[in-house]
């Protein structure tokens, strides 16, 4: 053990502390200058509140209606909308076709949906995926939630575009 700390030096206990924002620096440090993900991060995260979902009346809707959004309520917290604490982002979210179809050995979901920001800014998304018809469950899950995930992470693009002109 000796011999290993004579070859390779272990660094005082100070040299290894990460180094976190808002952290108070020894004489002679400097700060870098904040980047603008830095800035809304400190500033906090906008409320992201959805108006209005409407979903087809199909057998099990609540349930799928239930995960959708669970689905659009984590979307809206992980995209970035260009907003900081204090600031409230509204839009509706509306699925015009869920359609799930038995076919000979396997189930086929498809899906359009749009998201509606005020002022007429929208973004649409349309998937179809097949899987076996044991998992049609998870397979309309995960059509609702890939869906979800484009449609927010759209109209997160045209906000964020918005703030910055």
């Amino acid at each position: 053990m000796v011999l290993l700390a004579l070859i390779f030096p272990v660094p005082p206990a100070h040299a290894a502390a990460p180094q976190v924002a808002g952290a108070s620096y020894g004489p002679g440090e400097r700060r870098r200058p904040s980047t603008p993900s830095e800035r809304r991060e400190r500033a906090g995260r906008p409320k992201v509140k959805l108006n209005r979902l409407t979903f087809p009346s199909i057998p099990q809707g609540s349930y799928y209606k239930n995960h959708l959004q669970r689905s659009l309520h984590r979307e809206g917290l992980l995209a970035d909308w260009g907003a900081g604490e204090g600031s409230v982002i509204e839009y509706r979210f509306r699925v015009d076709r869920l359609e799930i179809q038995m076919e000979t050995g396997l189930v086929r979901v498809r899906c359009t949906a749009t998201g509606e920001l005020p002022r007429g800014r929208n973004a649409t998304s349309q998937l179809t995926f097949s899987g076996d018809p044991s998992e049609q469950r998870q397979l309309v899950e995960k059509v609702l939630s890939i869906v979800a995930r484009g449609v927010i992470t759209r109209l997160a693009q045209i906000e964020h575009a918005r703030r910055l002109r």
